[in-house]
């Protein structure tokens, strides 16, 4: 039986099949934090629609939105959209920095946050972060 590895931050696990990443990664730096999440069956075309849903959604949910305009991006040199937001949760305000992009047959969201505003250290590390990534097959 031929199988398909999977990378963890543990090693790799060896799966007797073929498998679809729907996992979310946390990743915690010591003053923020980036949620790593993957969506599905959103067609070519769709990224803006997808990432309208996911602002709506922040709206609905959170207290004191704040969004700035959503402009083009890139991540690892893929074509992106990107937003930059803040807004008050538990109490606490949030900045955030929102970027999708279209890796192979599915959408990669990444969310950069922290609980200070975005100074130019923060947004470096957050093109680092952008910059970082290897697309695979």
């Amino acid at each position: 039986m031929k199988t398909v590895p999977f990378a963890l931050s543990e090693g790799v696990l060896n799966l007797p099949g073929a498998v679809q990443d729907h996992s979310i990664n946390v990743l915690k730096f010591a003053d923020a934090t980036l949620v790593i999440t993957r969506a599905w069956d959103i067609p070519v075309g769709d990224e803006e629609q997808y990432l309208s849903q996911q602002l709506a959604k922040i709206k609905r949910n959170m207290k004191k939105v704040v969004l700035g305009p959503v402009v083009d991006s890139d991540v690892a040199g893929l074509p992106a959209r990107e937003v930059a937001l803040r807004f008050e949760n538990q109490h606490v305000m949030v900045y955030e920095k929102l970027a999708v992009a279209r890796v192979n047959d599915h959408l990669l969201a990444f969310t950069f946050s922290r609980m200070q505003p975005f100074d130019a250290d923060a947004d470096a590390f957050w093109t680092a972060i952008k910059a970082g990534l290897q697309p695979g097959g």
